[in-house]
């Protein structure tokens, strides 16, 4: 809890401090601070609170973008109609009333100044109260507070949250502004029900806005997490390729100068640095003589593709490289664990489409510079030699495709719906079932997939079976800690 301590010296401070109790004592909503307690003391009153771990809005609303500028005054919104619908007017709506807490979730508080019909007015005749830039224009004239006081400040928060973002507002969110800011009363919304449904462009009940952002599952802070995740993961991605590759030509020094440059760009530009980096690993292959022509223009080839799908999902354009990091894992043994990874991180079709990519960069990988067998299946498909030129590799790829495609195809089909299956539950907040889901799924395919092949189930299983732990332990304990 948290306690606010409201210093009194006149009648008239006591009887505001007590009044701001009683009245906020009285909300309970859940895009309002609850109040728990009011204590008067000889010098102070006190107001028992409960604790909200965040920060006010405007400190937030730096990092929004705008569907999560929607989201916050859609909160304040909703709050504000309960309120309303009590018969209290906020008189203070601005950024530093309103606090975000660590799931996204907004709540308005400080009601110090707030006005209830049929309580005598403690504020003297010609006074405003507010705060500059979001007191409505009536006020100053001398007019009562209405529902429509509030309405104009929600809409200079919106002003004012939105001056954060690089790009223009779009046409409907100015609309929004435009209108709840209006100097005429009368030109604005005239409930905060109807501000819902003119910023929401819906038709429906209050109840059923204020539903909306639970059925997604996410706050509109993990959205923005999971983005910089992406850029994260994508950016040591990166880093990883461009010192294996730069490590073929140049010393342990120079490695790591072009692995911090490439980890960069892949941060800044997912989808240049993803390129990048693969066209200068092909060059580096040649260079060395480590691979022929045909490696040489397979890895760009088929690169280049990749990368222009990923305009098929954000996920993907934020996180090119992902189904590269099923070479790493698989050399710990982690192979499996990358469905989960992708699951966590993307939305479903990005998820399904990067996890099934995923096989065929573990397969080319061990076919050119592995064992030749395919981990998880057991496989064994010889190694390809590196010096093939494009034809002749092209034509090898080919027997390959139709010796192993029943086993290969089935093992990308399992990893996409793995994968899918993870991100469906976290999108829907559900992540244990998710991943119940996916593993139980994953068992059962690849006990359909490797049944003659008892190290390779077994390598499947365990790979599986850690992943699966890490994935939960790391869960439990971000739910546990706020993460």
């Amino acid at each position: 809890m948290a306690i606010k301590v409201i210093p009194v010296y006149s009648v008239q401070e006591r009887h505001r401090a007590l009044r701001e109790g009683q009245i906020a004592e009285g909300l309970r909503h859940k895009n309002i601070v609850e109040t728990l307690e009011v204590i008067p003391g000889d010098l102070e009153v006190y107001l028992v609170t409960e604790f909200v771990p965040g920060v006010p809005l405007d400190v937030a609303s730096r990092h929004y973008g705008q569907n999560d500028v929607v989201d916050t005054l859609v909160q304040i919104l909703d709050a504000l109609s309960y309120a309303h619908s009590q018969g209290v007017i906020h008189r203070d709506i601005k950024p530093q009333n309103a606090l975000v807490d660590d799931r996204g979730r907004v709540k308005l508080t400080d009601f110090g100044v707030a006005f209830r019909a049929g309580d005598t007015r403690l504020t003297q005749i010609g006074y405003a109260v507010g705060t500059p830039g979001y007191i409505a224009p009536e006020i100053l004239d001398g007019e009562d507070p209405t529902e429509l006081t509030d309405i104009y400040a929600v809409g200079a928060t919106a002003r004012a949250i939105l001056s954060y973002q690089p790009d223009e507002p779009t046409p409907h969110l100015l609309e929004f502004v435009h209108r709840a800011t209006s100097p005429n009363p009368a030109h604005r919304p005239q409930s905060a029900s109807a501000a819902l449904k003119l910023l929401t462009g819906h038709r429906e009940s209050v109840s059923a806005v204020k539903e909306a952002p639970k059925k997604k599952g996410k706050a509109p802070t993990a959205e923005r997490y999971a983005g910089v995740t992406l850029r994260v993961v994508n950016g040591l991605a990166a880093g990883w390729l461009g010192y294996l590759g730069a490590g073929l030509l140049l010393n342990s020094a120079g490695a790591l100068g072009v692995a911090a440059g490439f980890g960069v760009l892949g941060y800044l530009l997912p989808r240049l640095g993803a390129l990048g980096v693969i066209v200068t690993l092909a060059v580096a292959l040649v260079s060395s003589q480590q691979a022929g022509l045909g490696f040489a223009m397979l890895l760009p080839t088929m690169g280049g593709l990749w990368v222009a799908a990923g305009s098929l999902s954000r996920n993907v354009s934020r996180l090119p490289l992902g189904p590269l990091l099923a070479i790493p894992l698989a050399s710990y043994g982690l192979g499996s664990g990358l469905p989960l990874l992708l699951g966590a991180l993307m939305r479903p079709l990005g998820a399904a489409l990067s996890a099934a990519a995923g096989v065929v960069s573990l397969v080319v990988y061990d076919l050119s510079f592995g064992d030749g067998v395919i981990p998880y299946l057991g496989l064994f498909l010889g190694n390809l030699s590196k010096t093939l030129g494009p034809a002749e590799l092209l034509e090898r790829s080919e027997v390959l495709v139709v010796q192993a495609y029943p086993a290969l195809t089935a093992l990308a089909v399992l990893w996409a719906a793995m994968a899918m299956l993870v991100s469906i539950g976290e999108w829907f907040g559900v992540w244990g079932l998710g991943l119940v889901l996916a593993v139980s799924g994953g068992v059962f395919g690849y006990l359909m997939l490797v049944p003659i092949t008892p190290e390779a189930l077994y390598e499947a299983m365990t790979s599986l079976g850690v992943a699966a732990i890490i994935y939960g332990v790391v869960k439990y304990l971000g739910s546990r800690f706020g993460g």
